[in-house]
């Protein structure tokens, strides 16, 4: 070999000699970084062996098939009982869905929520929103507007019962009683007939069915239906007699609760408002027919009105027949012919059509509030003993709307109802956010997790209340053996491939380490070949 040919060779082997060297430096690199690679897989794949899920676990049984999600908590059903379980951040604001935020914004709801309970016109926009949102159907949207609005739950007020409603003037109650109150009372349930009683209609001795009359009777006027009282002695007002009657009135199962059975078939709607507004008007129209004192005595001045004072024009049975159709609650005569000399002929009168639109006054007091005035600063409603004039009676109003139940309603529209009202009671008297985010599970529980939420639910008071899911016995942390199955066959699926790698790396290094050691012995036997011709040379020109 020629010492340029020796020389290009040399050159030739110094620069493959320094790629393989280069490539060697970079599959070590790769394999160092393939290194960290399945230190970072081990890794996720330990975090993953303590990985949980939260499951709701209703029925107590220990089962782990069902997950916690926002449908769950937020859309009734049996495993929420038809009361939602709301989502609450820190504020205590209840987080909705898109669809949810939707229904809020329909109903005018603000965000910052209302502070107080809202009408029932509101309640009827946010339950038409859920229908435009698709939460639930058009039909179903009617069913529930169609039912009272119970603006007591979730804030202690008793379940709905199982009506539907409608509405109407003092017009439409008295055609719904007259074709659906048809039990009857009569005089005798009243009255003792020893000689000091009588009855009369429109001022006349009843004949025949007369007497007996129903709560349509009583509220039309078309009858005036009166019971009248004589004095025992001629020389006192009729108080024994007043007393008596009044007895047989106020006594349980007496003619005022007669007047509260009627009117609840009709007008308490189950919702504890209603009820209570029954209760109201019976007590009420009990105690204007019978004051209760320390001593439970009887004073007649405290439950009678005189008419006919000093009247000489007609006799006390006729002033009293007459007198009583102008007044509310008992009234009396006491007549005399001259001074000191008084006519046998006192007496006492209550007239019964009166007793009935007092206490449908008092149930509308009650329910239109028992303050409310007019624009001129008088009572709306007003029931006082004595004359008509200064009574405002229910009667007389035809602007006042009664709610009054018709039919029944399934259990499940039933339990619709409950929970729509329930929750949207929760957004005006919290608030609502909206996050979109909120129906993934993974970011549920996070969410959870992390304390950014809460479980608001309702408790045995009736009331909700804000707790972490952690205490929820319903709501179950667990492992999550399917994570945890997913993330080790990744882990081996992945860890074989790094192996692969690794190994295919290391054979490539060792092909290289081979083809250096060569190109090393390659090298230094040219250089050496070199060096010999180099010295052959100046050896022979020196010679």
């Amino acid at each position: 070999m020629g010492l340029a040919a020796g020389q290009a060779r040399l050159l030739s082997i110094t620069s493959r000699k320094s790629d393989c060297e280069f490539q060697s430096m970079r599959l070590s690199h790769q394999k160092i970084a393939l290194s960290r690679e399945l230190a970072d897989l081990s890794n996720e794949y330990q975090n993953s062996l303590d990985q949980t899920k939260l499951i709701y676990d209703y029925y107590g049984t220990g089962d782990t098939t069902t997950p916690l999600t926002y449908g769950i908590l937020m859309n009734p059903s049996t495993l929420n009982d038809y009361m939602p379980i709301t989502l609450t951040d820190t504020s205590g604001r209840v987080t909705l869905n898109s669809k949810y935020a939707a229904a809020a914004r329909a109903a005018g709801i603000p965000q910052e929520g209302l502070g107080t309970l809202p009408s029932e016109s509101m309640r009827n926009a946010f339950i038409n929103g859920l229908a435009d949102s698709g939460l639930i159907t058009s039909k179903m949207a009617q069913t529930i507007t169609g039912l009272p609005y119970n603006q007591g739950a979730g804030f202690g007020g008793d379940a709905l019962a199982a009506i539907s409603t409608t509405s109407g003037n003092i017009d439409f109650l008295l055609d719904y009683i007259n074709k659906n109150c048809t039990d009857t009372y009569s005089f005798e349930e009243i009255i003792q007939k020893d000689g000091n009683y009588s009855y009369k209609v429109n001022g006349n001795d009843p004949s025949g069915n007369t007497s007996s009359f129903s709560l349509y009777d009583l509220l039309t006027n078309t009858n005036s239906y009166s019971i009248l009282m004589l004095s025992n002695d001629g020389e006192h007002s009729p108080s024994n007699q007043v007393q008596s009657v009044a007895n047989n009135l106020v006594a349980d199962g007496g003619f005022i609760d007669f007047l509260a059975n009627e009117f609840a078939s009709v007008l308490d709607l189950g919702d504890g408002t209603t009820g209570k507004a029954i209760e109201y008007a019976t007590q009420a129209l009990k105690e204007l027919l019978y004051p209760y004192s320390d001593d439970n005595s009887f004073d007649i001045n405290e439950v009678a009105t005189k008419v006919g004072d000093y009247k000489n024009t007609d006799s006390g049975t006729n002033a009293n027949n007459n007198a009583n159709k102008d007044y509310v609650g008992f009234t009396y005569t006491w007549l005399k012919s001259g001074a000191g000399h008084k006519k046998r002929n006192s007496s006492g009168a209550i007239n019964l059509n009166n007793l009935a639109q007092a206490f449908l006054t008092y149930f509308a007091d009650f329910m239109n509030g028992v303050a409310k005035e007019d624009e001129n600063g008088a009572q709306i409603f007003e029931v006082n003993k004595g004359d008509l004039n200064s009574n405002t009676l229910a009667k007389d109003n035809k602007l006042f709307q009664y709610t009054i139940k018709t039919d029944t309603v399934a259990s499940d529209d039933l339990g619709q109802a409950q929970f729509y009202d329930t929750l949207f009671n929760q957004i005006c008297a919290n608030g609502w956010t909206e996050n979109n985010n909120i129906e993934d599970e993974e970011y549920l529980k996070q969410m959870l997790q992390s304390g950014m939420l809460y479980i608001s639910k309702i408790k045995d008071d009736g009331y909700y209340y804000q707790t972490n899911y952690a205490t929820d016995s319903y709501i179950k942390e667990v492992t999550d053996d399917t994570y945890i199955a997913q993330a080790e066959a990744k882990y081996n699926t992945q860890k074989a491939k790094l192996n692969a790698k690794e190994e295919s790396l290391d054979m490539k290094m060792k092909n290289l380490d081979t083809e250096i050691s060569s190109l090393t012995t390659e090298y230094d036997t040219v250089k050496n070949t070199i060096s010999k011709n180099i010295e052959k040379s100046f050896k022979r020109y020196n010679a």
